[in-house]
């Protein structure tokens, strides 16, 4: 046992030795690369470039910095891509801050660290500045999509309405740019935010055609703008007939329920309430007895999540083109909302609505476009996934429904 503990004494002693030696290697190699900024035994590195800043742009990066109080610096190097390539930047120094913005071009797409350094008429350098940035080329560019257009008509009031279709905002999209010939025969461009649902074109000259392509910033740094190709699409008048007695129920001003439990929450007479829409007392909900009867959609404030929650009407459509239009008023924002059709006894669940339907829309545009290559049964109404705890929630109410057969003339 005493041999042991001697052995294993004579290792920590040696290990203890070599970690020793390596510190001095260490220190001495620190020691060689400050001796790079000493001349005859003093300090000769210039000043640095301060407040560094690498935004993002197409196949370039635009640097940003700040020459600070050091008058020595002559010219500043900027190295990427492992140092194969470079770029000099002469520098003229004044008595205040000078700035430096560059664009650096022709580099390629994906993240590029960056080296830079300041020097002096004598050749003494800075320490280095680090900084990344992120190149943007083709690769992102094939990932953007023009934003879709869900209905774009000329009323008979000649009202001309496009219905712009929803978009992840992670992809970058911020606005849609569009260019139309107005009713002067000039033409007209403008740029849309792409929180805006329903745009209505100011003077449009009705049948005629209009340009739109989507723009995207891909990060909060970027100094370029990319853009899709731009998409044509002819915008007709139409005239709205009102059909809704014919194929609808219970659609108000006046909504009304089977049933009720309490004198707030019911049950819709005549449309189809999934369960989870039914969640004041566990039995009840889809109907709200608030200004004269409305159709209800609401989680939290003691109410559970909705999940999936539908309401809807089956019916039989002949071939045409139709509008659903609802009044609602009384609505806050979150969650998962859409106006849907879909063909057969019931809609699809949240999740499904973009592929399952026959057309969506957002719940807030509050009018829904879709046409029928036939004679079909659809469900036609509301589906919902909302959210909210004791003190705050979800809600949209509804007084009112109509449905309309569109003649384009």
């Amino acid at each position: 046992m005493k041999n042991n503990i001697k052995k294993l004494t004579k290792h920590i002693k040696f290990a203890g030795l070599a970690l020793f030696f390596v510190s001095i290697l260490a220190s001495c190699a620190k020691m060689d690369d400050y001796k790079n900024f000493i001349g005859d035994g003093e300090i000769s590195y210039t000043g640095k470039l301060d407040s560094v800043k690498i935004n993002s742009g197409r196949y370039r990066v635009v640097l940003n910095g700040l020459f600070l109080a050091d008058p020595k610096v002559k010219k500043c190097v900027v190295y990427w891509n492992n140092k194969a390539d470079s770029v000099v930047i002469p520098v003229t120094r004044t008595a205040n801050v000078d700035t430096l913005k560059l664009s650096i071009t022709n580099i390629k797409e994906g993240v590029q660290n960056f080296i830079i350094y300041t020097y002096d008429d004598k050749g003494n350098k800075s320490i280095p500045v680090y900084k990344t940035g992120r190149v943007y080329g083709d690769r992102y560019q094939a990932t953007l999509s023009n934003r879709g257009i869900n209905g774009a008509f000329t009323s008979e009031t000649n009202v001309t309405t496009i219905e712009w279709g929803g978009m992840d905002r992670v992809s970058g999209v911020f606005a849609t740019e569009l260019i139309y010939i107005d009713n002067s025969n000039v033409e007209k461009k403008v740029r849309i935010p792409i929180d805006v649902n329903n745009y209505t074109v100011p003077n449009f000259k009705e049948k005629g055609t209009i340009k739109y392509r989507t723009l995207f910033l891909p990060d909060t740094m970027s100094v370029d703008t990319f853009y899709t190709e731009y998409t044509s699409m002819y915008i007709p008048k139409f005239s709205k007939v009102d059909i809704t007695a014919t194929y609808l129920k219970n659609v108000g001003p006046g909504i009304v329920a089977s049933s009720m439990s309490g004198t707030r929450w019911g049950i819709l007479r005549d449309w189809v309430t999934s369960a989870s829409v039914k969640n004041a007392s566990g039995t009840v909900g889809g109907f709200e007895n608030k200004s004269g009867g409305v159709i209800s959609l609401e989680a939290g404030w003691g109410l559970p999540n909705v999940t999936d929650g539908k309401i809807y009407q089956t019916i039989t459509l002949p071939e045409g083109n139709y509008r659903f239009e609802i009044v609602m008023t009384d609505f806050n924002t979150g969650g998962s909302r859409y106006l849907a059709v879909a063909e057969g006894t019931t809609l699809p669940n949240v999740a499904n609505i973009t592929s399952q339907s026959i057309a969506f829309s957002n719940l807030e545009s509050k009018m829904l476009n879709f046409t029928l290559d036939a004679n079909k049964q659809v469900s036609l109404g509301f589906a919902a996934t909302l959210t909210g705890s004791g003190s705050t929630g979800m809600y949209a109410k509804i007084p009112s429904v109509k449905l309309y057969r569109i003649n384009y003339l």
